[in-house]
């Protein structure tokens, strides 16, 4: 048995004794935490996090976080309880950070700059370095970035000296923040494009046990939700749920900036956008190897109702003012085709290999961006329950079979 979904709805003692079984029986492991991104509703994710630290459970000798993941990550490794729940609550609820009236009227970006600067040193909630290092004494920490010219993923050290530079590249949400990402000579992007849940790398860098920390319910867990369509709620993105609100809110925006058109023109201007989606699908995708599983995965990202939606897609970018922009879509198709790979990987690991999935029991009430405050306090609390639910199971066990105790003896 290698593989545990662990959720409240999905929780099973028998599972946990049959996998418990497989751990006790072979010899010590590198276990590694993983923990995906999701924007605020990274709170569940810190709502685990937090639990792990009121009861000192951290048998991981890597870390790996996505995105908000990474910034998880950080106060895990600094030793700093409800880091995470301020910093999505006060910091990326702040208008300072992302105002939707500005960004529509003037593309006023999500101001990364502004947040991590309340947790440097200077800030309203620093993070404690010194902590950390000592932490990382005989543990790797890293956070996934994109390298934007190949899209390719890339794992940074954290809390070294780019300490900043690093957490901004691995938060830089394409068409949220629009500044140029530049570290080594390279412009990155959101880790999230290339590898969402980066439990791939953890197995290269030779983890025996990858625990995972998600901010969606596993595959078909979500059954009984009706206001969401099921077929969609295990691949949820930031863009998704972004797009979402945008739209929710959209009404009230289109009057306060006084662009009311007719509807005729409404449609017309689709459909304009509609013939331009069409014109750069053909030149992108028939332009490429067009072999029988490519042209499968191709016309999967096309027609599924999801974000690749081309009145979705062009909406979005013609409200964002940037127009047609084949690098975003290319990031979309990116982030689409790697973040099905990874959970064939998650749910079939390789010989050698254990994971185990912590997840909310269905879609988290709080979405990537403008949440409300009592969203993000239930599934702060949510996160808390599951935490201690996995502690309970697991904390002896995985005490015992780190590799880490040759150190920390």
């Amino acid at each position: 048995m290698n593989y545990l979904p662990f959720s409240l709805r999905d929780f099973n003692h028998k599972s946990i004794a049959d996998f418990s079984s497989v751990i006790h029986a072979a010899p010590s492991k590198k276990i590694a935490l993983i923990v995906q991104g999701g924007g605020q509703r990274g709170i569940f994710s810190a709502g685990v996090l937090d639990s792990f630290l009121d009861h000192q459970f951290d048998p991981f000798e890597l870390y790996i976080g996505t995105s908000a993941g990474a910034l998880n990550l950080s106060s895990f490794i600094s030793r700093q309880p409800r880091f995470g729940y301020h910093f999505i609550r006060d910091v990326s609820m702040n208008d300072q950070f992302f105002n939707l009236y500005k960004y529509l009227s003037k593309q006023q970006p999500m101001n990364l700059d502004w947040a991590l600067q309340q947790v440097s040193p200077s800030g309203l909630y620093p993070l404690d370095v010194v902590t950390a290092h000592k932490t990382l004494l005989h543990r790797t920490a890293l956070a996934c970035a994109t390298r934007k010219d190949t899209l390719q993923d890339y794992y940074l050290p954290m809390y070294q000296q780019d300490w900043r530079e690093v957490l901004l590249a691995s938060c830089a949400i394409p068409l949220l923040y629009n500044q140029p990402v530049n570290m080594n000579d390279l412009q990155w992007v959101d880790g999230g494009v290339s590898a969402a849940i980066p439990v791939q790398e953890a197995w290269r860098r030779g983890a025996d046990l990858v625990v995972v920390i998600r901010t969606e319910p596993l595959e078909n867990s979500d059954k009984d939700s009706s206001d969401k369509d099921s077929s969609d709620n295990h691949e949820r993105g930031i863009f998704d749920d972004w797009r979402e609100n945008v739209e929710t809110q959209l009404p009230y925006y289109i009057d306060k900036l006084s662009l009311n058109e007719s509807v005729d023109k409404i449609k017309t201007i689709h459909q304009e956008l509609s013939q331009r989606f069409e014109q750069w699908r053909q030149h992108y995708w028939e332009d490429e190897d067009s072999n029988e599983d490519n042209t499968a995965i191709k016309s999967k990202v096309l027609t599924r109702k999801s974000w690749f939606s081309q009145i979705n897609i062009e909406r979005l970018l013609q409200l964002t003012g940037q127009g047609t922009n084949s690098e975003i879509l290319e990031m979309l198709a990116r982030y689409h085709r790697t973040y099905q790979d990874v959970n064939n990987f998650l749910v079939n690991p390789p010989q050698g290999l254990q994971v185990i999935q912590i997840a909310p029991e269905k879609t988290l009430n709080s979405s990537a961006l403008l949440s409300s405050y009592e969203d993000l306090e239930l599934d702060y609390q949510q996160g808390k329950q599951i935490g201690e639910q996995f502690v309970t199971s697991f904390s002896q066990l995985l005490n015992q079979k780190t590799s880490l105790m040759q150190h920390l003896r």
